[in-house]
């Protein structure tokens, strides 16, 4: 029976395209992805698996990979480089030493005998082998190899041509410019981390603060994009341009890997929520103490891990595959409906006041002034996990980590200081933070109040708008 229910779950796993990935040979760079905190609260058998069934660590290893041997997820939407195209004519012998493929978008292939390139099978029989091809003819799109093939493909397979290497090559910049401060998963502890306020991101929430895309999305690579090229100011986080070029990609790749990161750490979070409740450590030590025996809950983890999880990895799956790649597109970017209100002491005025509102009050956390001071910032919230307490007082996000609200006097502002930054922050919110989204606030409302944001740090005192140079010149009645 668990045989069987076993072939279920390899079968829907097979049916989502891998490639593994060639990694880099630089010992100086080689490493491993340590599981996640989650992971390890899991009791040892959901972690690891039972007997043939997969555990979580295993669910991501088939899907990920190492450090040294990246795995692409063809389910996922990351650019994984290579040409792709479909094999066209197989010949009909035992032993299958060359196929003919058709490249898809008219792509071209520049073969060089002395480092030739790979191909790699994403679907059929002979996924996900990889092969060095030994010839090709453009011309006909023959595919020649010195040894012959294990298993035999057939019309219509795809495969992959010099796959992977843009995000191999992203992993080495990784590893040289962010891995000390994220972490080699992306998890945020890296080895200088500790030393850091505010604390690196940790990347296994999916969940990036400072995005121009709608409160429930993910982030977008420009996005990311933006924050290498400027960096994050007020933190450790620097620049990285020109150290990573954008001319030659090398910007693009860093990218890639850092949403490869993301993706993969949002997936093991997300199967971990799936057995949690019921084959965490705690669950166990709980089951245990109310009676039930070891053998018997793991009877249950089997059952779940055949019968329930194939359905889950499913939805999981899709849904990731849907948020990511919505991210990149113009129906969840951020976008004024109004055009930006002249900087005026009016629109200040206006601004000040919605600032302070009751509908809106930014004060509660921002404090009158601006100051990053206000009343919430000295209240004890409750971990929404643990529902217990926190040690400290402030405004926790879901990093558990105490945010202080920005104190707007210093002109410091984190996400951008473009007017549009300070558009986003209030539209969408910093995500994974207390910051809210107010994407029903109109927009003209919106660039009053960046209007008055951008003035504070210029207030002769906090909390008091300038007067125009008309207001002083207009006589003063006298009674």
């Amino acid at each position: 029976m668990l045989v069987q229910t076993y072939q279920k779950l390899m079968t829907l796993v097979a049916a989502v395209s891998m490639l593994t990935l060639l990694g880099c040979s630089e010992s100086a760079f080689e490493s491993h992805f340590e599981a996640s905190t989650y992971t390890q609260s899991l009791m040892k058998e959901a972690q690891n698996g039972v007997g043939d069934l997969p555990g979580v660590s295993d669910l991501v290893l088939t899907r990920f990979g190492t450090p040294q041997n990246l795995v692409a997820w063809k389910k996922l939407p990351i650019d994984f480089g290579g040409i792709t195209g479909r094999i066209t004519a197989v010949p009909d012998s035992a032993a299958v030493k060359e196929i003919t493929v058709e490249l898809d978008d008219d792509a071209t292939l520049e073969f060089d005998p002395e480092n030739p390139p790979e191909l790699q099978f994403l679907t059929g029989e002979a996924a996900p082998l990889t092969m060095f091809m030994a010839s090709w003819s453009a011309e006909d799109g023959v595919v020649g190899f010195t040894n012959a093939l294990e298993a035999a493909p057939v019309v219509g397979d795809v495969v992959v041509l010099n796959g992977g290497k843009p995000l191999a090559h992203g992993r080495v910049l990784y590893m040289q410019h962010c891995s000390h401060c994220h972490g080699t998963s992306g998890n945020g502890e890296g080895p200088t981390a500790e030393y850091l306020n505010p604390r690196p991101r940790n990347y296994q929430h999916g969940v990036f603060k400072f995005t121009t895309t709608t409160a429930q999305a993910k982030v977008s690579r420009e996005d990311l994009r933006r924050v290498l090229r400027n960096g994050v100011p007020g933190t450790y986080m620097p620049s990285f341009v020109p150290m990573l070029s954008e001319e030659t990609g090398e910007l693009d790749e860093v990218v890639e890997y850092v949403r490869f990161l993301t993706m993969r750490g949002e997936f093991e979070r997300r199967m971990v929520t799936e057995l949690s409740a019921d084959f965490s450590k705690d669950a166990l030590a709980s089951r245990k103490e109310q009676g039930e025996s070891h053998s018997d809950i793991v009877t249950e983890l089997k059952d779940f891990l055949s019968e329930d999880l194939p359905d889950s990895l499913e939805f999981v799956s899709d849904d990731m595959e849907q948020a990511w790649t919505e991210a990149n597109t113009e129906d969840v970017q951020v976008t004024p409906t109004a055009a930006r209100i002249p900087d005026s002491v009016e629109s200040r005025r206006r601004g000040r006041e919605l600032f302070l509102s009751a509908a809106i009050n930014c004060a509660d956390c921002h404090g009158i002034g601006g100051q990053g001071n206000g009343p919430q910032t000295l209240i004890y919230e409750k971990n929404p996990v643990t529902q217990e307490l926190y040690e400290e007082p402030g405004l926790h996000d879901i990093w558990d980590n105490v945010n202080q609200p920005r104190n707007l006097t210093r002109g410091i502002y984190r996400g951008g200081r473009r007017p549009y930054d300070l558009f986003c922050r209030i539209q969408a919110g910093i995500k994974g933070t207390r910051m809210p989204s107010y994407k029903n606030l109109q927009h003209e409302d919106i660039w009053h109040i960046v209007n008055y944001v951008l003035s504070i740090p210029f207030e002769p005192e906090p909390g008091h708008i300038p007067v125009s140079a008309a207001s002083e010149a207009a006589p003063t009645a006298t009674p």
